[in-house]
């Protein structure tokens, strides 16, 4: 592979900074592909508003609305796809093979305008880049209740991340998370 793609909500960056993450690492995150690089073009985006599968070349790309309406409220937004080379990118670092990390900060090769994410993400379902699941719909191994989530913030407040935006998005999930990480202390 010759290029990686980073999405992002800045416009004109020459270099795309390292940025320390979830992972604990200061890297710059990228994709193989561009359909991935357009999900992360949104500020707003994570694993609280979308379940996110697939890496494009050996499995299809599952974009799963978590609940109504989310969607249309961080991917009405623009942003910018920027090129890398993909020389200094590894994958394996984070447990999600679509995903390449870079330990030095990374020069644009070039970069390309999203004017709506949205609209790009139901374009690109459209083309069959990605599989796009709108409210309620989704895969079977996705709980319409959410609770898929508990784990991965229970691990999230583990390594001292804020957790409020969970609470805030998921009042109904609060006592399960509650009682699920007093079960594993």
């Amino acid at each position: 592979m010759e290029y990686v793609y980073h999405g992002s909500s800045r416009a004109n960056l020459k270099i795309i900074k390292r940025n320390k993450s979830t992972h604990m690492q200061n890297w710059v995150y990228a994709a193989p592909s561009k359909a991935i690089a357009t999900i992360f073009l949104s500020p707003l985006g994570n694993d609280l508003y979308y379940y996110l599968a697939g890496d494009g070349i050996n499995y299809p790309i599952e974009l799963v609305e978590r609940k109504k309406g989310m969607f249309k409220k961080i991917f009405n937004c623009s942003g910018y796809i920027y090129k890398l080379n993909a020389s200094n990118f590894e994958s394996g670092k984070t447990g999600w093979s679509a995903e390449v990390v870079s330990d030095k900060d990374e020069n644009v090769v070039a970069s390309e305008y999203t004017e709506n994410v949205y609209e790009e993400l139901k374009k690109l379902a459209k083309e069959k880049q990605l599989k796009l699941y709108l409210y309620p719909n989704r895969p079977a191994n996705i709980p319409l209740d959410n609770s898929d989530l508990i784990k991965k913030v229970i691990k999230w407040y583990k390594n001292g991340f804020d957790i409020d935006k969970f609470y805030e998005l998921y009042p109904e999930l609060k006592e399960e998370f509650l009682k699920t990480l007093n079960d594993n202390k």
